[in-house]
């Protein structure tokens, strides 16, 4: 299960100890995203939120932290294990499981929230369909997706690599639109959830983000051979150089939550 397709699904395992590091997202955002999620859903004491693909719990612990009983399910117990490491709350439970077959009885959960995990799954359709099992009649299933961190670094290596052909297919939906047809076909209502908190600047130095590239915390780099993500790599730190002239300078972009809210 380390990084490969094990029946169609990708598993994080093999970066669980980097994840947190080069996927960030700021502690404010973080607590902004659970504000907006239990206002949605109007939760009540009692009711449960499962947090599918929780991972190390960036969404999970915060909601748990509220006394909200949340159910984090994930395919990597080493995801998992990190998560654990933080100190997790009495109100939160962990499960291993398969997304595609939630180990949860049907019309019991008040809310669901699948964040960046539907492209890691071929059969992702099953997943959705799964959480629409699972909800309440009255619940709310969250889709969550970060836009707008286009650091140079990665966005050039990845360009390079692009037209080599070098770059892993993505395994399952290809985008959030992609998602949302599926969920309206199937006769959800999409609102999307906008706050003037879902929105930051991201800033990290071009050095930064080489490592997190050198490190092949992307699934979309695990295939690649090592010769030529040594040579990637070599060819975009020459790109950042000649545009940047440091690889310590710092970049600043817009970065967005998008949280969708789907009810059936």
């Amino acid at each position: 299960m380390e990084g490969k397709p094990v029946s169609q699904y990708l598993s994080f395992d093999r970066v669980a100890e980097d994840y947190d590091a080069t996927r960030f997202l700021p502690e404010s955002v973080r607590e902004a995203v659970v504000e907006q999620m239990l206002a949605a859903a109007s939760i009540a004491p009692g009711e449960w939120f499962v947090d599918a693909g929780t991972g190390t719990g960036r969404f999970a612990l915060p909601l748990a932290r509220r006394g909200v009983r949340v159910l984090g399910i994930d395919v990597s117990r080493r995801m998992m294990s990190q998560l654990l490491r933080k100190g997790a709350p009495p109100s939160l439970k962990l499960v291993q499981a398969d997304l595609r077959r939630l180990p949860v009885r049907s019309h019991s959960a008040k809310a669901i929230l699948v964040a960046h995990v539907l492209h890691l799954i071929a059969d992702w359709r099953t997943v959705l369909l799964e959480c629409r099992r699972v909800l309440r009649r009255d619940g709310v299933l969250f889709l969550l997706y970060e836009e707008g961190k286009r650091f140079p670094a990665r966005e050039y290596y990845l360009a390079l690599a692009r037209e080599r052909g070098l770059l892993s297919p993505v395994l399952g939906a290809s985008s959030a639109d992609e998602a949302l047809d599926f969920v309206k076909q199937t006769g959800g209502a999409v609102t999307l959830v906008e706050h003037p908190s879902l929105r930051w600047q991201a800033g990290r130095t071009h050095r930064e983000v080489l490592a997190e590239v050198e490190k092949r915390t992307y699934s979309q780099l695990w295939n690649i051979p090592d010769d030529a993500h040594r040579d990637l790599l070599e060819q975009t730190r020459n790109y950042i150089r000649e545009q940047f002239g440091s690889e310590d300078d710092f970049h600043t972009v817009e970065a967005v939550v998008r949280l969708y809210a789907v009810r059936f």
